[in-house]
């Protein structure tokens, strides 16, 4: 009897362990293979590894089935395949993780499932794939319509064949879908951003995702730029792309909910939001990141090494504290534990980059403490600039301040005083 007893108070502890703040409602899915990798790219993602794809497949459904031992029958809001380029693999693999999802957890009518893709991989026969494995938006990396742009940044597709993707879109009835842009690229001109914004708009997207194009470290563009191969924009040109872009966009009724998304009403992606609004969610696949009990973790980055060591992993529903779960699974490559501080610096830059700004009200009833404790003096210089403005207690940025909203950030994360 006392045996009894004992197992049934630990299986109470460990279910109490489980459903506390596990209420994560979204699953995002890596897929970390490209076709070529972009010279601009910092993306986990590879080329010329086509080989390990049904290793890799059979390792991320093991995943899944690991975390579903202790997160069951989860309700699931959205899905999202990013990568890399989930596209440029067999849409049977995209229906395979589609299924091996919806037996472990409740995926609905209603769960947004998202693609990325490239507009190559974009043929009519491989969307009616998709849409019959249960894809029900579609983020396309059109980048630019100039082919000189899209050959300078190392794209594998050109202007016709971007069109093309979107005609076949069409013509599948697909009306949910994203086009992603860069704005900014070296030698970028305004006339150009203004061309490709326009021609973009004549499909009706429902989306956009607009993202000023960054040289990262560790890239060879980065190298480009230290040998003066390449030079960054001029200055006042990338103003003007900015803000034709932004009044293109706000013209055609697009709201900016996020400062880098776009979307007519009512489709406004679930998945992006569920990042911005600071919600928990799992991370599938190698270098995928998660968000759950109060830990941030990511996975294995190397394909190979995320493989291997998902083959010798251990059952996980035989530990009762997350963090103890955390430090038994060994494809996971790191883990912090997210303070109450670290929670607050979030909530406050995450509200920032969404339309709804960041409400004090909301503050208080979040945290029980004052948004006013917790910025610096700053904040007013910020005003006076016009690089945020305040309207019924609710700090925003103005379409200028969205330009320098990582100087707030970089205030919020390191504040002077």
């Amino acid at each position: 009897m006392a045996n009894f007893v004992r197992k049934m108070i630990k299986n109470q502890i460990k279910t109490l362990n489980q459903n506390k703040h596990t209420n994560f409602e979204s699953i995002y899915i890596h897929i970390p293979f490209c076709e070529i990798k972009c010279p601009y790219c910092d993306f986990n993602a590879y080329s010329n590894i086509d080989n390990l794809t049904s290793d890799l497949i059979k390792a991320m459904k093991v995943e899944i089935d690991l975390w579903a031992s202790l997160f069951e029958k989860k309700d699931i809001k959205s899905i999202y395949f990013g990568g890399g380029t989930p596209s440029w693999i067999d849409a049977e693999y995209i229906k395979d993780i589609l299924r091996s999802i919806s037996k472990n957890f409740n995926v609905s009518d209603n769960t947004e499932i998202t693609l990325e893709c490239n507009p190559i991989d974009l043929s009519s026969e491989k969307i009616s794939t998709y849409i019959n494995a249960g894809v029900s938006r579609f983020s396309v990396g059109i980048q630019s319509l100039n082919d000189k742009t899209l050959k300078f940044i190392g794209r594998n597709h050109d202007r016709m064949k971007a069109l093309n993707s979107l005609n076949n879109l069409r013509s599948n009835n697909v009306t949910n879908f994203s086009v992603d842009i860069m704005y900014g690229i070296p030698y970028q001109t305004h006339e150009e951003i203004k061309e490709t914004v326009s021609t973009l708009l004549e499909f009706e997207p429902s989306h956009f995702s607009s993202y000023s194009f960054t040289i990262e470290p560790n890239t060879p563009f980065f190298k480009y730029v230290k040998e003066n191969k390449i030079k960054e924009i001029d200055e006042e040109e990338y103003l003007k792309i900015f803000n034709i872009l932004y009044l293109l966009l706000k013209e055609n009724n697009y709201v900016n909910y996020e400062i880098s998304n776009w979307a007519k009403k009512g489709f406004e992606s679930i998945h992006n939001l569920n990042y911005w609004d600071n919600n928990k969610f799992l991370g599938i696949g190698p270098g995928a990141h998660s968000y759950i009990n109060n830990f941030r973790f990511f996975n294995e980055s190397s394909p190979k090494k995320y493989i291997n060591k998902i083959s010798k992993q251990n059952s996980l529903n035989n530990l009762v504290d997350f963090a103890d779960t955390l430090q038994n699974v060994n494809f996971i490559s790191g883990k912090d534990h997210i303070s109450e501080e670290t929670k607050i610096r979030e909530y406050m830059i995450f509200s920032l980059r969404k339309n709804s700004g960041l409400d004090k009200n909301q503050f208080y009833n979040q945290f029980t403490k004052n948004l006013e404790d917790h910025i610096s003096s700053k904040f007013d210089d910020f005003l006076d600039l016009q690089i945020l403005e305040m309207n019924k207690d609710i700090y925003k940025f103005t379409d200028k301040g969205k330009l320098l909203s990582n100087e707030v950030f970089r205030e919020i994360l390191y504040p002077e005083g």
